[in-house]
């Protein structure tokens, strides 16, 4: 099985304040790790949760939420934004403007469907494997994804 992070629950996983759903979703990462799951997640996901992270480093001095998501890349693998990436990510952006599908406004990057062409490639490489997406938005990823909310998977 492999498990692909979005933002949302990277954001989870990296909240400084480790309590409640936020450390609930921290043990169930550890869980899947300790029966070899292999989890992903891709660089636009840690981009957008550490600018987020670090704006609130302007108004609050709260560090532990990027010591969080550093040590994430000690445990799951971020995939790069590659050509191909971008390239797939470009055709589902267009796929789902064709079917009125949008998931973001024309003129925002769109960050779902990079994380959407991530899920795409690794389910064609590995087709004989189960390739979930986690995240916090089934409604739109779920559009390309398998698409699921950390607490529907229960290993």
């Amino acid at each position: 099985m492999i498990v692909c992070l979005d933002s949302g629950i990277l954001g989870l996983l990296s909240s400084p304040y480790q309590l409640g759903e936020a450390r609930e979703c921290s043990e169930w990462l550890y869980r899947l790790l300790s029966r070899s799951v292999y989890v992903v997640s891709s660089d636009i996901c840690d981009y957008e949760v550490r600018r987020g992270l670090k704006l609130a480093l302007i108004d609050r001095p709260v560090k532990s939420g990027l010591k969080q998501l550093d040590a994430l890349t000690n445990v799951i693998d971020f995939l790069p934004l590659t050509r191909e990436v971008l390239e797939k990510a470009s055709d589902l952006w267009a796929q789902a403007r064709s079917q009125g599908k949008a998931t973001a406004n024309d003129k925002n990057i769109d960050g779902d469907m990079i994380i959407a062409a991530h899920w795409s490639i690794l389910s064609a490489k590995y087709s004989g494997r189960e390739v979930m997406m986690v995240t916090t938005n089934v409604k739109h990823l779920g559009y390309f994804t398998n698409a699921y909310t950390w607490q529907d998977i229960n290993l």
